[in-house]
């Protein structure tokens, strides 16, 4: 297959950026451009940054809040309860670090949330001081005695010790130590959490997610989501990688719906540079794949509210008339 002409690659860009043909004008000087330049880059940052391309991607945007909004909507009136959130390393990030704070748009709201760390749980209800949220001071785990190994950033604090030797080649995770150790007992999530449906399980358990999930094999039964950090290297010496997150959850009847909020860093170099050149870890979101009327409401719901997905939220509600 021969390689474009000037003309035919301006044409393609200006069909597939702006869903038209281009003015003869602006065809004849970007394939000079490119003739002169030899450049093809630069008529792709010029059509993005032109007000056309800019209006065409907000109302895009537009469109699909508010197909979002239409579908969350409706199936929060078709879900008929309050919708339930756990959340598995539950001290506050900063405002709106919650995955799940979209859901406060469509109430009642339950929320459960653990964390060892008293103090940032204290914190956390200060912020908060809203009705509906319990937060409970366990490490959650398999229910045995673990190390938790607290550090300098505390929200990298861990029941596994810092891979130092990994991590001294990266940016930011080259300073984390370990400034603290606390013998603590953990606590299985079947035995403490009160009975009924879970919509939304977050983990964030800095290593441990593997072992949350495997002590909670009857929660998980009653699950609709689990939106569960992972991490594609040894961060902490010995913990379980993606693969055999997914590996479990796949068992347990869940599928892999996306991979989000990715966290890439640069490798620590002499010339001091930054870049984004290894994926360490991500939030992976899994669905539980189900015909229970009430679970495809709740996955539908939170499809739509907070991972702005309205095809998959409609095929959702679309599957309980089937």
């Amino acid at each position: 297959m021969s390689a474009l002409t000037p003309e035919e690659f301006v044409i393609a860009l200006y069909r597939c950026c702006l869903g038209r043909e281009p003015e003869p004008d602006g065809l004849a000087a970007w394939s000079r451009q490119i003739s002169l330049h030899g450049d093809p880059t630069a008529v792709l940052a010029g059509i993005m940054a032109s007000e056309e391309y800019r209006f065409k991607a907000t109302a895009a945007d537009q469109g699909i809040e508010a197909r979002c909004a239409a579908i969350a909507n409706e199936a929060r009136r078709a879900l008929g309860r309050p919708l339930r959130i756990v959340d598995i390393g539950a001290q506050l990030l900063g405002p709106g670090s919650n995955p799940y704070d979209p859901l406060a748009s469509y109430p009642p709201v339950d929320i459960i949330g653990f964390d060892p760390l008293e103090k940032r749980l204290a914190e956390r209800a200060e912020v908060e001081a809203q009705q509906g949220v319990t937060l409970l001071p366990y490490a959650i785990g398999d229910g045995e005695r673990h190390t938790l190994y607290i550090n300098n950033d505390d929200a990298t604090s861990s029941l596994y010790p810092l891979n130092a030797t990994f991590n001294a080649s990266f940016n930011h995770l080259c300073e984390l130590r370990t400034v603290d150790v606390q013998t603590v007992v953990t606590k299985r999530l079947d035995d403490v959490l009160p009975p009924g449906p879970v919509d939304f399980l977050k983990l964030d358990v800095q290593g441990a997610e593997l072992m949350v999930v495997k002590s909670a094999q009857r929660t998980l039964e009653k699950t609709a989501i689990v939106h569960c950090e992972v991490e594609f290297a040894s961060i902490y010496r010995g913990q379980p990688l993606y693969p055999e997150i997914q590996q479990f959850l796949n068992l347990c009847g869940f599928e892999l719906i996306d991979l989000l909020i990715p966290g890439r860093y640069h490798y620590v170099a002499q010339d001091g540079g930054e870049a984004q050149d290894r994926l360490l870890w991500a939030d992976a979101v899994f669905f539980r794949v189900t015909d229970d009327p009430d679970t495809l409401r709740a996955q539908s719901l939170i499809a739509a509210a907070v991972y702005r997905k309205p095809t998959l939220a409609s095929h959702l509600l679309r599957s309980l008339a089937d």
